[in-house]
């Protein structure tokens, strides 16, 4: 990748610096700075009129200041009943606003001293305005010659007499002062044009770089995934014939196979099931996706949670572990992906059972209030430590003890579960003690 070109001012921006959503945003900062300007207009009116009483038009500047309240209740009004719908119109709408704002402008500081009044350099405001807001360098060009033009236009008309002057200075200016003073806000003007939009360019080339490398990290990311999904497939299918023949033979031949081979069958089978729940994890991790209530095939939990607790029995019943449930007495009307529920739930459910030793207990119960449809999973299992569960949830990771219980794990499940959930608006708990089993309760928002 060429290296950016800082020193000069380029179009070369391929990814805009605002969406509509935060241009409009910027169009509300300006209409709310803008009622402060009306605030200060009327405290600046009143004070010079009273500083100089003979010479400022108070009625005059009162009208141009009631005109700039108008119009931005009329600014006000329409953002509120208009959404954004492109950034476009969101331009459209900063550049009427600006314009409108320097015309107003010229009139306030006409009435109150012109060339000779200390607040002419108000200008350069929009100046900066434009410079952060409009995407296309050239723009905030045009609004400075648009101020040059304006300035220009009034103090010339003011030095020659073609409108009237409003002088707040015992002298007057010579035509070599009024040269200089125009010169001066020239220049003023357009190096704080170049200034912005300098700065800006450089913030929108480091958008454009970062967007570039997102996109770039995105097809990686999506490369690996579309090779995660088909490795576990194409693993999946040998391993699940593996483990059929093994079951096949230890069931049928069981008896006449020699103690030393069942025991090498019964080491296999094993494996082959810790090697499909690797596959499983490799299989969610593949569509680690950002999902919500709202896609998929939304479901009732408790039309299904008694179909995944069955799933997970013959494995219960395997080592003797007891699963009692107390769930769906309260049902509500949550909906949810039957794709997300299933891996939560059915996650944390084999986890449970997986960590616990036989003859221990698992049980399940399901809770719901105005705000969140919740379960909870308890089980005798072994527990871990309070630093293990700092890092439980982290991609990898493994109690101590979890590892030497069960020898392969991929320590991506609970990784998993906890950005579902996350994704659905809801949270996850966990509260676990060495040899005294393991509390997880999900909680997830009923009216999201």
């Amino acid at each position: 990748m060429d290296k950016p070109a800082w020193g000069k001012i380029t179009t070369d921006i391929k990814h805009s610096f605002y969406t509509p959503g935060s241009l409009r945003r910027k169009n509300d900062w300006l209409i709310k700075l803008r009622w402060i300007a009306v605030g200060a207009a009327l405290v600046y009116a009143f004070l010079v009129k009273s500083l100089l009483p003979e010479v400022i038009p108070l009625g005059n500047l009162l009208y141009v200041i009631a005109a700039l309240g108008v119009i931005n209740f009329l600014y006000f009004r329409f953002v509120k009943v208009r959404p954004p719908e492109s950034l476009k119109n969101e331009e459209k709408l900063v550049s009427i606003q600006i314009t409108t704002d320097l015309i107003l402008l010229s009139f306030l500081i006409h009435f109150s001293g012109g060339l000779e009044n200390p607040f002419n350099f108000f200008y350069i405001f929009h100046i900066i305005i434009a410079a952060t807001i409009f995407e296309k360098p050239t723009q905030p060009f045009f609004v400075a010659i648009g101020v040059a033009i304006l300035f220009t236009f009034l103090t010339v008309a003011e030095f020659t007499g073609l409108i009237h002057h409003y002088q707040i200075s015992a002298n007057s200016y010579t035509l070599i002062q009024l040269t200089l003073a125009l010169l001066g806000f020239y220049v003023t003007i357009f190096v704080s044009s170049y200034i912005g939009v300098t700065l800006m360019n450089r913030h929108r080339k480091v958008k454009n770089l970062i967007y570039t490398q997102n996109e770039e990290l995105k097809k990686a990311s999506e490369t690996k995934m579309k090779f995660f999904r088909f490795v576990s497939h194409e693993l999946k299918s040998p391993i699940v014939a593996v483990q059929s023949s093994i079951n096949v033979i230890i069931d049928i031949m069981g008896d006449q196979v020699p103690e030393k081979a069942l025991d090498m069958l019964e080491r296999a089978r094993v494996r082959t099931r810790q090697m499909l729940a690797i596959l499983k994890d490799l299989v969610d991790l593949s569509y680690d996706r950002p999902v919500s209530k709202n896609q998929g095939d939304l479901v009732n939990p408790c039309d299904y949670l008694g179909e995944f607790i069955d799933n997970e029995r013959p494995r219960a019943d395997e080592q003797k572990i007891q699963i009692i449930q107390n769930i769906c007495s309260e049902k509500g009307d949550l909906k949810i992906d039957r794709f997300v529920l299933e891996k939560i739930f059915s996650n944390l459910l084999s986890n449970a059972i997986r960590y616990t030793p036989a003859e221990g207990t698992v049980t399940i119960e399901t809770a719901m209030d105005n705000y969140f449809w919740s379960f909870m999973i308890i089980d005798t299992g072994i527990g871990m430590s309070k630093a293990d569960q700092v890092h439980i949830f982290e991609e990898f990771y493994r109690a101590e003890n979890a590892k030497k219980f069960a020898t392969i794990g991929t320590g991506l499940g609970l990784n998993i579960v906890k950005k579902m959930v996350e994704n659905l608006g809801g949270y996850i708990e966990l509260d676990s003690k060495i040899d005294h089993g393991t509390t997880i309760i999900v909680r997830i928002p009923v009216n999201e």
